[in-house]
C-alpha cells in the first residue's frame, strides 16, 4: 500500500476546495468547426501514410468523431469534473498559466505540471490541462500506428497460416481502432486553435487589465465559434490557409520534451490571436459577418487542421521506432525480420 504524503494530502484538499470555484465552460468550437478540422486534416495527410487513414471512408469517419468528445459532455459528474479541464488553458496577459509556467517550458508530465500549480495554489482541474490532452492523445496514436504496423508484418511473415490469420484479422482490428482514437484525440488538437480556449478571457474580457478598453461581449464564445462559423466558414476557404506537408527527419525520434515545445508553439500562436479577436468582436466583425472575421476565423481552422495532420503523420513516421510488447521489443527489428515474433505481443 502506498502511504499519502504531505504533497498528496495537500493536493487532495486543492483540489476539493477548487472544483466547486471552477468556471462554467462553453464547448470550443462548435460542431461544424471541428468536423472541417478533423476533415481538412484527412484530405491534407501525405501519401506515404497507410490507405486505411486516407480512403474517403476513413475520412468520412474522422469528419464525424471531430465534435465527439463534446457530444459527450453531460455523462455524468465525474465523467465531466475530469475531463471538461482538458479542453481548455487558461493563458493570462503574461504568457504564463498560473503566473508561473511557460508555454516555452511546459512540465514534462501532468504530475510535473500539478505540482507546478500546486506551488502556485491551483491545479489542472482549475486551468486547464489542454497540453497534456494533445501529448498524451499523440503518445497513444504513435503506439497505434506501432502496433499495426507489426500486425501488417506478421500477417504476411507469421510462421504458420494460423498465426497469419490471427495477425491478419489483428490488422484490420487495429485500423479501426487508430481511426477511433485519432477522431476523438483530433478534438483536443482543434480546441488547442481556437484562441478563447487558451486565454483567460475566454467569454468577455472579464476583469483585471484591459488596456484597449474592450467591451465586455458576454456570449463572444458561442457568437463566435458556433453561430458565426456556421454561417459563414466553408471548408473551401479553410483549405485556402492549410500550407504543403514538411516531413521530419526519418532518424530524429520525437521525444517527449520536443512534443511539448511544438505543443507549446501551437498554443502561443492561438493565445497571440485572442486580441484581434477581440478587437474584430468590438467592431462587430463577427456580428456582420465581416470580411476580416472571415479570414481569420477561417486561419483559426487552418491552424487546427494542419496541426492535426502534421501530428498524425509526426506519429506514423515515429512509429516505427517504438517499441511494443512485454518484454519491449523494437518495432524497427521487427520489421526488419531481426527479433523472433509470431504474431500480436
Amino acid at each position: 500500500m502506498i502511504r499519502p504524503t504531505v504533497f498528496h494530502r495537500t493536493l487532495a484538499l486543492l483540489l476539493l476546495s477548487v472544483f466547486a470555484l471552477a468556471p462554467l465552460r462553453v464547448d470550443a468550437w462548435g460542431e461544424k468547426g471541428h468536423e472541417i478540422i478533423n476533415d481538412l486534416a484527412a484530405a491534407n495527410l501525405p501519401g506515404r501514410l497507410p490507405a486505411f487513414v486516407r480512403s474517403a471512408a476513413a475520412r468520412r469517419e474522422l469528419r464525424y468523431l471531430g465534435p465527439e468528445m463534446d457530444r459527450l459532455k453531460g455523462s455524468g459528474s465525474s465523467w465531466d469534473a475530469d475531463r471538461d479541464p482538458g479542453h481548455y488553458l487558461d493563458i493570462g496577459d503574461n504568457g504564463t498559466i498560473a503566473g508561473t509556467i511557460s508555454l516555452a517550458h511546459l512540465p514534462a508530465s501532468m504530475p510535473a505540471y500539478a505540482a507546478a500549480l500546486l506551488a502556485a495554489r491551483t491545479t489542472p482541474y482549475r486551468v486547464g490541462y489542454l497540453p497534456y490532452s494533445i501529448a498524451d492523445g499523440w503518445e497513444q496514436i504513435r503506439t497505434d500506428f506501432a502496433l499495426w504496423r507489426v500486425d501488417r508484418y506478421a500477417a504476411a511473415h507469421a510462421t504458420t497460416p494460423v498465426a497469419r490469420a490471427r495477425a491478419a484479422a489483428h490488422e484490420r482490428l487495429r485500423a479501426t481502432l487508430t481511426l477511433r482514437d485519432i477522431g476523438v484525440w483530433g478534438h483536443f488538437v482543434a480546441d488547442g486553435s481556437q484562441p478563447l480556449h487558451v486565454t483567460t478571457h475566454f467569454n468577455g474580457w472579464g476583469s483585471g487589465p484591459n488596456p484597449e478598453h474592450f467591451p465586455q461581449l458576454r456570449g463572444i464564445h458561442s457568437q463566435f465559434e458556433s453561430a458565426f462559423v456556421d454561417r459563414y466558414e466553408t471548408e473551401a476557404l479553410v483549405q485556402r490557409d492549410i500550407p504543403a506537408y514538411v516531413p521530419l527527419d526519418p532518424q530524429q525520434r520525437i521525444s517527449q520534451r520536443r512534443l511539448l515545445a511544438m505543443i507549446g508553439r501551437y498554443l502561443r500562436g492561438s493565445n497571440a490571436a485572442v486580441v484581434p479577436l477581440y478587437r474584430i468582436a468590438a467592431a462587430g466583425g463577427f456580428a456582420s459577418g465581416s470580411a476580416q472575421a472571415r479570414a481569420f476565423t477561417a486561419a483559426q481552422l487552418a491552424r487546427g487542421a494542419t496541426m492535426l495532420r502534421n501530428l498524425i503523420a509526426y506519429a506514423w513516421e515515429d512509429s516505427v521506432n517504438e517499441k511494443i510488447g512485454y518484454p519491449a521489443v523494437a518495432v524497427r527489428k521487427i520489421l526488419a525480420g531481426h527479433a523472433p515474433f509470431d504474431g500480436a505481443p
